[in-house]
């Protein structure tokens, strides 16, 4: 019997007309690669979802307490809703006061390293590794204090303004001007995300280096489409394999073993001066649409680390 993987996701991001077409794709995708490894895959909305404690930490799905079988649970906890967040996050804390497994604790140390750009890049930076320029945006009124900080510790621009917790290229923008910047910064001080500013990088690729117990597995580069600056295939962006992460092999594997990460996605921005960190993910890899046969690599490295990750939780 297999075991089972369940993500859970925030559908009411998503235009409600493409909610079941994503489901659909997701679920067609990673079942293909889990179920000859061992694993059924499925994707629950996190708004059918409710947390509890009795004694022991509930998590009520139809009428069912899922947490009464041990189960594997990858849960996303990004959203651009506030609400959203908050219910996201508590069934993400919900998971990881149970015994089953919750595959985004890949790594020692705390949460917010897995989404926290500023942190992240903070942490990552007392390891020396190259990062970006990076400032966080003062709340409301505060907000346009970060133009003058921009111009001081990043220089004249361009300026790249994006969320301090989101992904797949949501919500950044590009800011070729004091006028733009000043008009960003604004917008976003309406939102209740917090943002970051950045320099714009001239770069020739966005590479996700996929890690599996503290080795490098293999990479996928992303390209954005003519004319653009965000290489995320969500925005449009195109994918190659090579081996670029040859040069950024050492700084991986450093990030990795501080974290004691299983399991680990690293995403630099490939430069003519070399490569610079941009951020890391934990168990949302992305991999799926890699060509062979660098898709089975990546495969069995990602749903071995879950079987041991499982395993251990099945004997305690």
């Amino acid at each position: 019997m297999n075991g089972l993987i369940t993500w859970i996701y925030q559908s009411e991001d998503s235009d409600p007309t493409e909610v079941e077409r994503f489901e659909e794709s997701i679920t067609r995708r990673y079942s293909a690669l889990s179920e000859p490894r061992g694993f059924d895959f499925r994707v629950i909305r996190a708004t059918e979802l409710i947390p509890s404690c009795a004694g022991k930490p509930v998590l009520r799905y139809r009428g069912e307490d899922l947490l009464d079988h041990k189960q594997c649970y990858i849960v996303e906890d990004m959203s651009t809703d506030p609400q959203g967040l908050h219910a996201l996050r508590a069934v993400y804390r919900t998971i990881a006061a149970s015994d089953s497994v919750l595959l985004n604790r890949s790594f020692a140390g705390p949460d917010y390293l897995e989404r926290d750009k500023l942190a992240l890049l903070q942490y990552a930076a007392g390891l020396g590794v190259p990062t970006p320029g990076t400032i966080a945006v003062p709340p409301g009124k505060y907000a346009r204090r970060a133009i003058a900080e921009a111009r001081r510790l990043l220089g004249a621009g361009p300026y790249i303004v994006k969320p301090r917790e989101m992904s797949s290229g949501t919500g950044v923008l590009r800011t070729e001007s004091d006028q733009q910047l000043a008009a960003a910064i604004d917008i976003v001080a309406q939102s209740d995300s917090g943002y970051v500013i950045q320099p714009l990088i001239t770069h020739h690729g966005d590479m996700r280096v996929y890690m599996a117990d503290g080795r490098v597995v293999s990479s996928l580069t992303r390209r954005p489409k003519k004319d653009g600056y965000l290489a995320s295939v969500s925005q449009g962006g195109s994918i190659e394999v090579n081996d670029d992460h040859v040069e950024v092999a050492d700084h991986c594997e450093r990030i990795a073993k501080s974290l004691s990460a299983d399991w680990l996605c690293i995403d630099w921005l490939m430069t003519d001066s070399g490569p610079i960190l941009n951020e890391w993910s934990t168990a949302h890899g992305g991999f799926t649409m890699m060509p062979e046969p660098q898709r089975t690599q990546v495969a069995d490295a990602f749903f071995g680390w879950i079987a041991r990750t499982y395993e251990r939780a099945a004997r305690n």
